[in-house]
């Protein structure tokens, strides 16, 4: 995975993600919230640029003060294949599942990818 930082890249992203809108609007506005200032200090990442096949925003690491606190600790997605979005979930890269979280996204099988690795990883689902 990929940290965009550079504001160029994240205008370029707010680009691409407002040509697939309405399925991209939570993990756009966090791109915009990001480019914006930061105030929620949270971390825009890519799995390629700029030909990416997900875009994930998580709280920064350094920032997580409760593991338990899954209101702080929100996560958007957008992807384009869901083989991507899948990789993601069962890597250590992108999720820590040992704390609790929140998923943002508006796709099609977004839920059925997360409880089918929640369930293989032994985790509940609420």
């Amino acid at each position: 995975m990929l940290i965009l930082t550079c504001p160029g890249q994240l205008r370029r992203l707010e680009e691409a993600l407002r040509k697939s809108l309405p399925a991209t609007l939570p993990v756009l506005g966090a791109v915009m919230t990001v480019a914006r200032g930061n105030p929620a200090s949270h971390e825009v990442l890519v799995d390629s640029w700029p030909h990416f096949r997900l875009v994930f925003t998580r709280l920064r690491p350094e920032e997580h003060k409760d593991p338990r606190d899954f209101y702080t600790n929100q996560l958007t997605v957008y992807y384009r294949e869901e083989g991507a979005w899948r990789a993601l979930l069962e890597g250590t890269e992108g999720l820590d599942w040992s704390r609790a979280f929140q998923i943002q996204g508006m796709q099609e099988g977004l839920y059925q990818a997360v409880r089918a690795v929640a369930d293989a990883k032994g985790l509940r689902l609420e």
